[in-house]
């Protein structure tokens, strides 16, 4: 497929503004801006793009290409995004589709996710045994890509933290909907005070070796999922002397999506 298969549909020289005038910001926003040193305006760019993950745990023959995913929106506004593999940008300005309507998406092949939350999961760095705690998890495209970083072989499991029950509902959905929660468990707590320790053991195999004093005690659960895996779900929670690898915290949520809530 050539590159002049579809029509450009933007002029990527010409950035697209709005009207905007900082004071009809909140005075509380206004201060945030001013206290973190934000420029107020970003908030008139109005062309931003979506970005798309490729579902890593589907099999190579299942996953999309950036020709396939041109292909569907029929356009060549897709880019690789740099740094970030099987990641994509999608100029979705003056084109009659929407992500969902793709085929890619429809059979859970790709997932929204923006980029500033991919960005924060990249600089986890993580590895296939590592134990990763999300803490403020919701919705969980974040969870999504750590479970696809962490893939199916190696001992790595994903713990995901939230304090609202219907935000965690949400979490579980989309790991069962990308069927990437296999060595995910989910935890309704405040990530204040969390203490449940990362599991020992991923179905019969064995993460760490538990104490010698906690295998003769007889220990209540430090609290129970709100959902878990079945390699996960039995987990004696009794691996009190690990620690968790890598921890996330995106509690005001990097997403991109900030911006087009300000423009409205």
């Amino acid at each position: 497929m050539s590159n002049n298969d579809y029509p450009d549909k933007i002029d990527e020289s010409k950035v697209k503004t709005s009207e905007f005038n900082i004071n009809q910001l909140p005075t509380s926003f206004q201060k945030f801006l001013q206290d973190n040193s934000i420029d107020p305006q970003i908030y008139t760019v109005t062309n931003l793009p979506r970005y798309v993950r490729i579902n890593t745990h589907l099999p190579l023959d299942k996953r999309p290409t950036i020709d396939d995913l041109k292909e569907q929106l029929q356009t060549n506004e897709v880019n690789a995004v740099d740094g970030l593999d099987n990641f994509f940008s999608i100029q979705l300005s003056n084109i009659n589709k929407r992500i969902s309507d793709l085929p890619a998406y429809k059979d859970h092949a790709i997932f929204g996710i923006d980029l500033s939350s991919a960005i924060a999961v990249q600089a986890l760095d993580i590895s296939e045994d590592d134990q990763v705690l999300d803490l403020c998890c919701a919705p969980g495209a974040k969870l999504c890509m750590i479970a696809n970083l962490l893939g199916r072989d190696g001992l790595g499991t994903a713990t995901g933290v939230d304090i609202a029950q219907h935000r965690l509902a949400t979490c579980r959905s989309l790991l069962k909907k990308y069927k990437v929660g296999e060595k995910v468990r989910l935890f309704e707590a405040d990530g204040t005070t969390f203490s449940v320790p990362p599991p020992s053991r991923l179905g019969s195999r064995v993460i760490t070796t538990v104490n010698e004093t906690a295998k003769r005690q007889k220990m209540d659960l430090v609290q129970k999922p709100f959902w878990a895996s079945k390699l996960l779900r039995f987990d004696s929670q009794t691996n009190t002397d690990a620690l968790y690898d890598k921890v996330l915290v995106d509690a005001e949520c990097t997403h991109d999506g900030s911006i087009l809530h300000i423009l409205k």
